[in-house]
């Protein structure tokens, strides 16, 4: 349950700095979210660094499910 509060804490931190809520509301946010601690905050950093190399297209390869199929080799079994 501990984990739980955290992953939630770190997500409502991670959408409040980056825009999502108006300046007032994100600074309330960061303010509560701060009170839960190290493990939170750790939670925060580590989503903020995966939201901004998903918009810098890092995953890009992983969000479209026929390329990796379409380029891959038949298997031998279902060509015969």
């Amino acid at each position: 349950m501990n984990l739980l509060v955290h992953a939630v804490g770190a997500w409502i931190a991670a959408e409040a700095a980056s825009g999502r809520y108006p300046r007032p509301v994100a600074v309330g946010l960061s303010m509560l979210v701060s009170r839960l601690g190290a493990p939170t905050m750790a939670m925060t950093v580590m989503a903020l660094a995966i939201k901004r190399l998903n918009e810098a297209g890092a995953f890009e390869r992983l969000k479209t499910p026929g390329s990796a199929s379409a380029t891959a080799e038949p298997d031998a079994r279902l060509v015969a």
